[in-house]
């Protein structure tokens, strides 16, 4: 049975304002190319968080956050230092700031392990995700994050949308290249803390990217981009958070949103199904037509193409003239789809 408790509306509000801002600024990272950037500082902000546990001795939501906030910074400095002084690429940057907190924090838990008492169950939860665990004040600072971010996204939109789709052209305007850079780096940092301890530090990337990759398979108008990420992101949190009483909401919500997104992957007007039929259909066109299309080219009759004739002939593609085949109108129009790669 499931029950509509007071933690559960908590956790459902919770999960659903983390699903909208998540899906709203997928849609920039990933048309700006920084999807790898929200996996890099989800997994910067472990260290953070273990940090701040170990300074202050409380495991309170709103200081874990800022601790994950702190390293989340932290990293994406470094990130732009090593970019802009070092030959490595950015991929190479962004998996070595990875690593590289990840690990630092994973030796952190393990060193304060014997020593967190109760806490470390708390600590544990933020970290990996827990969405039972969100109290009202958790919920009143989504809330805050939520207005930041469409405060943010409504007042800068323009922007902020030249900067994603070119950057040159958006550096002509008069804009600061480092403006629209600032602002999508803030909005996910505030994203990805607060939605770690929803689905931990793990996956709260996918949580970001999933729905930007399904609404951008649906459509390629930004606007219905942003507005289907959005809903994709809520319905996710919802399904997710009703069959979380049972299992873990998390690792839930990301497995539903994650395969929302392969549905489109496969299935949508430009999914891979469609894409492998239409290869399909095209190559067997050309195997068909092939006689037809080197006898346009070389007018000589070749023997498939004197086989295939009274196919043509049937079908319109070629026509006689005297005593000679000639190609009609129609088999000109089908031989430029065809060598036009449509079919």
């Amino acid at each position: 049975m499931f029950e509509f408790s007071y933690t559960f509306r908590l956790v459902m509000i919770a999960t659903a304002m983390i699903g909208a801002i998540s899906g709203i600024l997928g849609v920039f990272l990933t048309l700006s190319k920084k999807s790898l950037v929200s996996d890099a500082l989800s997994h910067s902000a472990l260290p953070g968080v273990v940090l701040a546990f170990i300074i202050t001795k409380e495991a309170s939501g709103l200081v874990f956050m800022f601790g994950a906030f702190v390293a989340s910074v932290f990293a994406l400095i470094l990130i732009d230092f090593i970019k802009k002084y070092s030959p490595i690429k950015n991929d190479t940057s962004l998996a070595l700031i990875l690593s590289s907190f990840f690990g630092f924090g994973q030796v952190l838990l393990s060193l304060i392990r014997d020593t967190a008492g109760s806490n470390q169950a708390r600590l544990n939860a933020f970290i990996f995700g827990q969405a039972a665990t969100i109290n009202q004040t958790d919920v009143f600072v989504l809330y805050g994050i939520l207005f930041i971010v469409i405060l943010v996204i409504v007042v800068f939109y323009r922007p902020m949308k030249l900067y994603v789709f070119d950057p040159v052209f958006y550096q002509s305007l008069g804009y600061q290249k480092k403006l629209a850079e600032v602002l999508i780096n803030f909005l996910l940092i505030l994203v990805v803390i607060s939605g770690i301890q929803m689905v931990g530090v793990i996956l709260m990337s996918a949580l970001l990217i999933a729905p930007a990759i399904a609404a951008r398979l649906l459509s390629n108008q930004f606007k219905n981009n942003l507005v289907l990420a959005m809903m994709i992101g809520i319905l996710s949190a919802v399904i997710g958070t009703f069959l979380g009483q049972r299992l873990p909401t998390g690792p839930v919500i990301v497995v539903i949103t994650s395969s929302v997104a392969l549905m489109m992957l496969l299935f949508s007007k430009n999914g891979l199904v469609r894409e492998i039929y239409i290869d399909f259909r095209f190559k067997k066109q050309i195997k068909v037509y092939l006689p037809l299309i080197l006898f346009y080219e070389t007018n000589e009759y070749s023997h498939p193409f004197v086989l295939a004739c009274p196919t043509y002939l049937k079908q319109g593609y070629v026509i006689k003239r005297n005593d000679d085949y000639v190609v009609s109108k129609e088999g000109v129009r089908l031989i430029d789809s065809l060598m036009g790669g449509v079919s």
